[in-house]
């Protein structure tokens, strides 16, 4: 019995047929990620390049203020071109443009002065800042929004929410629906003659 059993293994064990088969099954899978992921790889870098196209050229338009008949302000002109920009490359949803004006570089980041009277680092009551911005509330960021005019620093970030292409086949490897693409510059402004951005000095209590 033990020999016929040892026969029988011997002869499977010498067969073949069906290797093939074997190995595609076991090359496939890896073959579907490489070619996939590449793909997607692919389609991130270019849209990631026509993002950075579109923020070099927008930053041209600020530099210049130069925007054609029938915008009434530099921050629409930018932000209807980036998005234009953007829909070329099949992105039509999930933009989001910022822009913040400032009066010089150091100012960038930084929060409307005040009184901090129990260094807390946050605008209390009782305390009071200058609301350098005019929205009147306390900003931990001062910059203002919109373009600003002649000599002002511009800060302008986009943020795409790119959905996967793949995204049956991602989901086998991440929970996140889409992958966040994001870039920023920070320029002045030239003094083409328009009407310049001005911080206020308004002094206002923490609420």
């Amino acid at each position: 019995m033990t020999a016929n059993l040892i026969k029988w293994f011997n002869k499977f064990a010498k067969n073949e047929n069906g290797a093939t088969v074997v190995e595609y099954a076991l090359l496939i899978p890896v073959f579907l990620v490489l070619t996939l992921g590449s793909m997607e790889i692919g389609r991130i870098l270019m849209v990631y390049s026509a993002l950075e196209g579109a923020v070099t050229e927008s930053t041209r338009i600020s530099i210049t203020g130069n925007i054609p008949d029938g915008y009434a302000t530099t921050e629409d002109y930018i932000k209807d071109y980036v998005i234009e920009s953007l829909e070329n490359f099949g992105i039509d949803a999930g933009v989001n443009i910022s822009m913040k004006v400032y009066d010089s570089f150091s100012d960038i980041g930084s929060a409307e002065p005040f009184t901090d009277e129990n260094a807390d680092l946050i605008c209390n009551n009782g305390e009071f800042y200058t609301d350098v911005n005019g929205n009147g509330s306390w900003d931990e960021d001062m910059g203002a929004s919109g373009a600003g005019g002649e000599e002002n620093i511009m800060v302008m970030e986009i943020d795409v929410a790119l959905p996967y292409m793949m995204k049956g086949f991602i989901e086998a490897f991440s929970h996140e629906d889409n992958i966040n693409l994001s870039t920023s510059t920070a320029v002045r402004n030239e003094p083409y003659g328009g009407i310049a951005w001005e911080p206020s000095d308004t002094v206002r209590a923490c609420n």
